[in-house]
């Protein structure tokens, strides 16, 4: 009897899809939705069938936002950030992405899966995996709304949290697929610090990291606007992550006339979809962001 209740375990783990399978699963759940507040609909419900407690601050524009003329602006007046706040005590660390995908030119919804339903769907898996842990600093994890109509959900979280005490913010966009974490602070983000925390959990987890003077614009910028400790985090193939790290700090020396690096062809256009995901990939950016946050929440 034994030995049939073993081979029947070892059946269904063989069955069963691995956890970071899981992940790539998740992202096409936000991909389908139509619009913004379906990613909404997508990502609450995922947080609750992961058993992850969260509340929603909204925020009200007086019209929807401007975006330039060859873009489409999200049509909403109304934005939801969706958090979630794990352990206790004054001084917190932000954990933040941003879950709404771009409105295109033709009017239609980007699927948004590397920018950025992947993230937003690694930090509920993070977030799962802490909320049982013994932390020494309040840790709220953030899902951004309207993040692509200029940074405006993170914004009025920072406004609305201006007597807050946030030791560090932790800001992961592209981090999809590849096995190389770039990472860089916004301006008044730099912390030597937060810097060596991250070199460290590189090493220690075995994941090679590139560091930026400055990432792309992303939810970092309102925090380092607030000399508030920041670091952007994203995942790309090795080569690529060079790529652009030469896009932006050598202004493309050595590269023919109008190349960008492939990243840039795939976010805010209808190829940015699920397929793109590497579930390995995933699956190690959340391992160092587990490992970093564990870090940066501890008093030292």
């Amino acid at each position: 009897m034994r030995v049939l209740t073993l081979l029947a375990a070892l059946t269904l783990a063989q069955a069963a899809p691995a956890p970071s399978d899981d992940l790539v699963a998740e992202v096409r759940t936000l991909s389908a939705a139509t619009d913004n507040d379906g990613r909404f609909d997508a990502l609450t419900a995922l947080l609750t069938s992961h058993g992850v407690r969260f509340t929603v601050e909204s925020f009200t524009l007086d019209k929807p936002p401007s975006t330039g003329p060859e873009q489409t602006p999200d049509p909403r007046t109304r934005g939801r950030n969706i958090v979630v706040s794990l352990g206790g005590g004054a001084e917190q660390v932000v954990v933040g992405a941003h879950y709404d995908a771009k409105w295109m030119a033709d009017k239609t919804l980007s699927r948004g899966a590397v920018d950025n339903a992947a993230s937003s769907v690694m930090l509920v898996h993070v977030a799962q995996a802490l909320k049982r842990e013994r932390l020494q600093r309040r840790v709220r994890f953030v899902w951004f709304d309207m993040e692509e109509s200029g940074l405006i959900g993170s914004t009025k979280y920072v406004e609305a949290h201006q007597t807050d005490r946030i030791a560090a913010m932790l800001n992961y966009d592209i981090n999809g697929y590849g096995n190389t974490v770039l990472f860089g602070p916004p301006s008044g983000g730099a912390d030597p610090r937060l810097h060596r925390i991250m070199l460290e959990t590189c090493a220690a987890e075995s994941i090679d990291c590139l560091r930026f003077d400055a990432m792309p614009p992303s939810d970092d910028r309102p925090f380092g606007a607030r000399k508030i400790p920041t670091l952007s985090m994203a995942i790309l193939p090795a080569a690529e992550a060079h790529q652009v790290w030469l896009l932006l700090h050598a202004k493309g020396a050595g590269f023919a006339p109008g190349f960008a690096p492939p990243i840039f062809g795939t976010i805010h256009t209808p190829g940015d979809v699920p397929e793109k995901l590497e579930a390995p990939a995933m699956a190690t950016a959340g391992r160092l962001a587990t490992a970093l946050i564990r870090s940066v929440s501890a008093k030292r």
